[in-house]
């Protein structure tokens, strides 16, 4: 960055803060239900809900709708709830009645993406088939066991989060400028980045973690040591601004975290591991991802392992013929569940070594 642009760029981040107080200012309150009480109301469904081991949670207003896991329920989805309401916001296994359908790119998008879960699910073993669903989809069917193993060992962001697996795969895309040329690996990247939200679904987060790393890979690309964190800090000031209660979700802190991690220390420890036998640029990036996260990681997980960076180092290799085989076996099974099968069996070999390498060292 020349002296000439900083002060453009300096005004540009100013701009966007000054932008951002405004738009908290005079962001519409959120909408309020009535607490302590049994009431029934009917709403649609704009976000998608979270899924945990045992229920599904959906956000309706300031409330937190906490019902069992079938049916499921999505996008657009037009639902009339009876329950009590506590203090908190929280109503737990209410009377759930789907009354309508709300049309949407968000609610076809989310039943696509369902149906390519299920069909995982089918082809392949319980944990191989939650890896998959979570780097490929980012859809979070993790059973317990398995989860906390992945916490104990600092590998949760891998498969729980979308956001940072988009910044995962842009940079080992990014890695490659080396073999096939910086404009074909930028190209590659944000094709990359771009398949993987539309599967994903397109939801709020990651849209956010879309444009953070698109900006982020063309900042990489671009090739100035100072670009990369103006360019992160751009991306995320318009993010906020656009969404001022992205600041406080998990998703944007680990996407941001990630991204930044990949874009300095990774660049350090591409170097590094390069004079390594076997390392190389997957692991430097996982690697940088997680040191990181680690923090984000553990405030809102409770821990975080000291062998976290060996495992990470491990599985990094496994992370990306996961990611590639696993979209080919997803898009397979649209068309030709034979063909996905087929794909699953190679598809297996890297997931099942992600799961035993998490397993054994978890202990």
């Amino acid at each position: 960055m020349t002296s000439r642009q900083l002060p453009l760029y300096a005004l540009t981040i100013l701009f966007l803060l000054s932008a951002f107080f405004i738009r908290i200012k005079w962001q519409k309150p959120l909408e309020t239900l009535p607490k302590n009480q049994k009431i029934t109301f009917v709403a649609t469904l704009k976000k998608e809900p979270k899924i945990s081991d045992k229920y599904q949670v959906l956000t309706i207003a300031d409330a937190k709708i906490y019902a069992p896991l079938f049916p499921s329920w999505g996008i657009g989805d037009r639902l009339q709830i009876s329950g009590k309401i506590d203090e908190k916001g929280r109503v737990f296994y209410p009377q759930i009645e789907k009354t309508g359908e709300e049309k949407s790119l968000f609610g076809f998008l989310q039943s696509f993406r369902t149906r390519i879960s299920q069909n995982l699910a089918r082809l392949l073993p319980s944990r191989e088939a939650a890896l998959l669903q979570g780097t490929v989809l980012g859809v979070d069917n993790i059973e317990k066991d398995f989860k906390d193993q992945l916490i104990k060992t600092g590998t949760i962001h891998v498969v729980v989060v979308s956001g940072q697996n988009m910044a995962i795969v842009a940079g080992i895309f990014v890695a490659f400028a080396k073999y096939i040329g910086r404009r074909k690996a930028l190209v590659l990247a944000c094709v990359a980045v771009i398949l993987y939200a539309a599967i994903a679904g397109f939801s709020a987060p990651v849209m956010r973690a879309l444009i953070m790393v698109l900006v982020g890979t063309v900042a990489v690309y671009i090739g100035r040591e100072a670009w990369p964190i103006w360019s992160l800090t751009f991306a995320a000031l318009v993010i906020i601004f656009i969404s001022p209660g992205a600041l406080s979700e998990v998703s944007f802190q680990l996407t941001f975290a990630a991204s930044l991690g990949i874009m300095t220390l990774g660049k350090v420890l591409t170097r590094v591991f390069a004079r390594v036998p076997i390392l190389g640029e997957n692991a430097a990036i996982a690697t940088s991802a997680y040191l990181f996260t680690a923090p984000v990681i553990l405030f809102y997980f409770g821990r975080v392992s000291p062998i976290a960076p060996l495992v990470n180092i491990l599985v990094a290799e496994a992370v990306f013929p996961i990611m590639v085989l696993g979209f080919l076996t997803a898009f397979a099974s649209l068309i030709f569940m034979p063909l996905a099968q087929v794909l699953a069996y190679f598809a297996y070999v890297p997931a099942f070594y992600f799961v035993k390498v998490v397993e054994v060292f978890a202990k």
